[in-house]
C-alpha cells in the first residue's frame, strides 16, 4: 500500500509561531530601558522567528499553492484568501521588523513599546490564518499531494537554516507537541539529524530557552 501524506508536521511548526509570538510582546516590555545586552538577546530571537515565518510562507507560495490550485480549482476562492493573508501578514511582519531595528541597539522604552504593539497587532490575524490553514488546507494536502511533494516543503525550510539554528527550531517544535505526534515526526528525520538533536540539539535548546525567557 502506498504511503499516505501526513501533514500533521505543519501543525507542529504552527504551534511554534503561536507560542513564541504570544510570548514576544511581554518579553520586549520586560527589557529594562537601556539594557542593550538584554535587547540584543531578545531581538536575535525575534529576528530568527520572523525569518522562519517569512520562509514558511514563502515555501507555501512556491511549493504548495500552485499544486493545490492545479488540482482543486473548485477551491480557488479559498486559495485566493490564503494568498491575501500572506500579503497582509507580510506587511505586519515588515512593521515588526522596522520597530525591531529601532529598538534592538538602544533598548529605548518608547521604541520597545512600539515594537510590542506591532507584535500584538501581528498575532490575531496570523492565528486566524493558521487556524484556517489547519482546518481547510491540510485536509486537501493529505488528499492531493504525495508524501514526496509534501516533504519538499519541510526540506526547503530546514535547508535554509544553519545547523545550529535548525537544532533550536526542532527544540521549539518539540516543546508543546504531544509525544505521539512528535515521535511520528521525529521518526521521519534523517538518522544523523535525529542523533544530532538527541545529543546536542535538545540540551542546547534548554539553554537557549533559559537565556531567552530568563
Amino acid at each position: 500500500m502506498a504511503e499516505k501524506t501526513d501533514s500533521r508536521d505543519m501543525v507542529i511548526i504552527h504551534s511554534v509561531f503561536r507560542r513564541e509570538l504570544r510570548l514576544a510582546p511581554d518579553m520586549v516590555r520586560a527589557v529594562p530601558d537601556g539594557d542593550t545586552t538584554r535587547s540584543g538577546v531578545v531581538s536575535e530571537h525575534l529576528t530568527d522567528l520572523l525569518d522562519l515565518l517569512h520562509h514558511h510562507h514563502e515555501g507555501e507560495d512556491q511549493l504548495l499553492w500552485p499544486k493545490l490550485r492545479e488540482r482543486a480549482a473548485e477551491f480557488t476562492d479559498l486559495f485566493d484568501s490564503m494568498d491575501a493573508d500572506h500579503g497582509s501578514i507580510g506587511s505586519s511582519i515588515d512593521a515588526v521588523q522596522s520597530a525591531l531595528r529601532d529598538w534592538a541597539g538602544t533598548a529605548d522604552r518608547a521604541h520597545g513599546d512600539r515594537l510590542a504593539e506591532a507584535l500584538d497587532a501581528l498575532l490575531p490575524p496570523l492565528v486566524d490564518h493558521l487556524d484556517r490553514e489547519e482546518e481547510r488546507i491540510l485536509p486537501l494536502v493529505d488528499q492531493l499531494l504525495t508524501p514526496e511533494e509534501w516533504g519538499e516543503l519541510g526540506a526547503r525550510g530546514f535547508g535554509l537554516l544553519p545547523p545550529q539554528k535548525a537544532m533550536i527550531v526542532l527544540g521549539q517544535m518539540a516543546e508543546d507537541t504531544p509525544e505521539e505526534n512528535w515521535d511520528v515526526f521525529f521518526s521521519h528525520l534523517p538518522e544523523p539529524v535525529q542523533q544530532a538533536y538527541t545529543t546536542i540539539g535538545a540540551p542546547a535548546y534548554l539553554d537557549y530557552v533559559g537565556t531567552v525567557r530568563r
